[in-house]
């Protein structure tokens, strides 16, 4: 493994916002794995990605927090900016819901994450103090208020991922969710989003069926532990534009140190296991690379 050297190969933060929209808008599905510290988002360049995505989820477990900004937005902060700011990548940020419910919370956010080198940010549309979902014409105008921060700020090309909840938590049951989903996802990419965020679909039928309802708006939807994700090719032949690991990817690793520990417990323990790990050497040399 060779790392890169950011000090040479970063692009400008401009630069970087506009090859990230292309990706929205050029065609295709893209996988854009999400990171929740730096050696997570070091190996995500390594192998290739175009983009990367933080994990708001995965950033407050590896802090030993709950889920649901209990993180804070100074700490989440803290991470997101020390990963955009060392990654020579297109980084977007999960910024849960804006961490306050105002049109001036959601610009204040996308403010901080441009300052902070980031060129997307996802917005949810629930209100984490009553996990419902903030009212329709309020959350058309979060939306548009974190579009024009980006472009006051000079950064036209900042992706603002429109998040909307209604299939996740199957309000009033799976169509009257799948419709409301559609109706706000369609209203966010009016309001200048440019790409629109349905958690909970799984169905490769659901997923074309969304991605037909709310187009020409890039659909993303995401990958979830325990719940099985039709294949890549399928995915692009269904219409989908981007498809997010979320805290998957760091929850699988969790699982499989849950399932080595587990092994090693037992009396008959053996440690094959150290042989396939990243050794000492390549992760200094990793994490020195992305300085």
């Amino acid at each position: 493994m060779t790392a890169l050297h950011p000090s040479l190969t970063h692009p400008s933060q401009a630069e970087k916002a506009a090859r990230f929209a292309a990706l929205h808008r050029d065609g295709g599905c893209f996988v854009l794995p999400n990171a929740w510290d730096l050696p997570s988002a070091a190996l995500i360049a390594e192998a290739g990605f175009p983009a990367l995505a933080t994990t708001s989820s995965g950033i407050a477990f590896a802090g030993g927090l709950a889920d649901g900004e209990k993180i804070g937005v100074e700490r989440m902060f803290a991470v997101v900016s020390d990963i955009a700011r060392r990654v020579p990548l297109p980084v977007t940020g999960d910024l849960e819901s804006g961490y306050g419910p105002t049109p001036e919370h959601v610009a204040q956010a996308v403010r901080r994450a441009i300052d902070a080198g980031m060129v997307g940010a996802n917005i949810e549309d629930t209100d984490p103090a009553t996990r419902q979902l903030f009212d329709p014409d309020l959350s058309v105008a979060r939306i548009r208020a974190g579009v024009d921060a980006a472009r006051a700020a000079g950064l036209p090309d900042f992706v603002l991922n429109a998040r909307t909840d209604p299939v996740l938590f199957n309000m009033g049951g799976p169509d009257a969710a799948f419709a409301e989903a559609a109706r706000r996802a369609k209203a966010y990419f009016d309001a200048g989003a440019k790409s629109v965020f349905v958690p909970g679909l799984f169905d490769l039928d659901a997923i074309t069926r969304m991605a037909a309802a709310i187009a020409p708006a890039p659909l993303n939807v995401m990958v979830s532990t325990g719940r099985p994700m039709p294949p890549l090719q399928d995915l692009r032949r269904a219409g989908l534009r981007r498809l997010t690991l979320g805290g998957s990817l760091m929850l699988a690793t969790y699982g499989f140190t849950q399932r080595l520990l587990a092994d090693l417990a037992k009396p008959d323990a053996t440690f094959g296991y150290a042989a396939d790990g990243i050794t000492h050497v390549a992760m200094t040399r990793l994490v020195e690379g992305y300085r």
